[in-house]
């Protein structure tokens, strides 16, 4: 760790998704002085709350209308560049060096700001879905030609979107600093239960219809979707839908890490048609307590789910997967041979794993 680097975080809408999650325990990982290192995201509440670092607060607004959201967009950009220019240009007038690390394609005047300040530009790279395709290459763009560095979060997602002037790495997501890892799983709490848990979006693409059929074809077991979504959103799209007697949906519960607790086995239904997951973070959460999974064929979850710890499948299979579900529950020992399984996967994902990692890329490359 050098004393002379102002170490910067860029995040365009702070929520409580999958990658301000991520770039939340990166943060965690203290690799630089909490006094030289900064956050720049929106003013909206999630995971990069209270971080252990100074936040400097960004212009984003977001709209359902889509040429007034590319509007909000474009100007969060241009508001961005010339903030993050401003504390750049400080740091060069006092001698210090600067890193700066981009959460995701989309903050691309950070990635304009920081070339011509001379710093250090790592892209951290979650996503290969982003419409429409010339929005995606204007961003692959300036991350060819302002990066120094790119981290993919899995082996897939490098080989889809990979670039041919930065330094190139993948670290794998880990567990939450704070999620609660167990040294036994209840298998007699699990198995018994019978409970089907779901973490995703209403996207149609995320397989939310999949999984209404698999709750009509599976009236024995309980079928618990926790979506992420606003309750409004969650009424609008149950309303014109026929939600059967076994199936629960929530629209993001204050406590997710219970639902893995209790749950037989843990579904990610994506399409692979329509998303390829370049992670799959909920199904490492649901290993983590023990849990089989069900995950799309495609992607990251092809690189730590097996037909030892669970099923990989196209979700638009589902009387296949209604067999595979079954097989797990013709009795305990079958099911507790996935689910032991699995909980040594999760091992290798740990809150404590990924911090040594991301400590390590930063050490090797000299970037603090």
């Amino acid at each position: 760790m050098s004393n002379n680097v102002d170490l910067y975080y860029v995040h365009l809408f702070n929520d409580f998704s999958g990658s301000p999650r991520v770039l939340k325990d990166a943060i965690d990982s203290e690799v630089n002085d909490a006094s030289s290192t900064y956050v720049f995201t929106s003013q909206h509440a999630g995971f990069l709350d209270n971080v252990n670092a100074q936040r400097v607060n960004c212009f984003y607004a977001r709209s359902r209308h889509r040429y007034m959201q590319l509007c909000y967009y474009l100007l969060s950009q241009v508001l961005l560049f010339g903030t993050l220019s401003v504390y750049l240009l400080r740091g060069l007038i006092k001698g210090r060096n600067s890193t700066v690390v981009i959460n995701t394609m989309l903050p691309f005047g950070a990635g304009l700001a920081s070339k011509i300040m001379r710093a250090k530009v790592i892209y951290y790279v979650h996503e290969t879905y982003i419409k429409p395709e010339l929005l995606k290459r204007f961003l692959r763009f300036f991350i060819e030609h302002c990066a120094t560095h790119v981290i993919f979060v899995s082996k897939y997602l490098q080989s889809a979107e990979s670039f041919s002037k930065p330094v190139q790495s993948v670290i794998y997501n880990g567990l939450r600093n704070d999620f609660p890892l167990i040294t036994e799983v209840q298998e007699d709490l699990k198995f018994s239960g019978k409970q089907l848990f779901f973490a995703g979006s209403l996207k149609l693409y995320k397989g939310i219809e999949q999984l209404l059929q698999l709750a009509e074809l599976m009236p024995e077991f309980k079928v618990l979707a926790a979506i992420n979504c606003e309750v409004e959103e969650l009424n609008e799209f149950i309303s014109d839908r026929t939600v059967p007697n076994n199936m629960t949906l929530i629209a993001r519960p204050a406590n997710i890490q219970e639902h893995f607790v209790s749950s037989f086995a843990v579904l990610n239904l994506s399409l692979p048609n329509g998303w390829i997951e370049t992670f799959g973070l909920s199904l490492i959460e649901g290993m983590a307590f023990g849990s089989p999974v069900v995950a799309p064929p495609v992607g990251g979850p092809v690189e730590f789910v097996n037909n030892k710890n669970g099923l990989l499948i196209d979700s638009r299979e589902t009387e296949k997967i209604v067999e595979f579900i079954r097989y797990l529950n013709s009795s305990i020992d079958v099911w507790s041979s996935f689910s032991k399984q699995a909980f040594l996967t999760s091992k290798h994902f740990t809150a404590t794993e990924y911090k040594k990692s991301f400590k390590h890329y930063f050490k090797q490359y000299n970037l603090v």
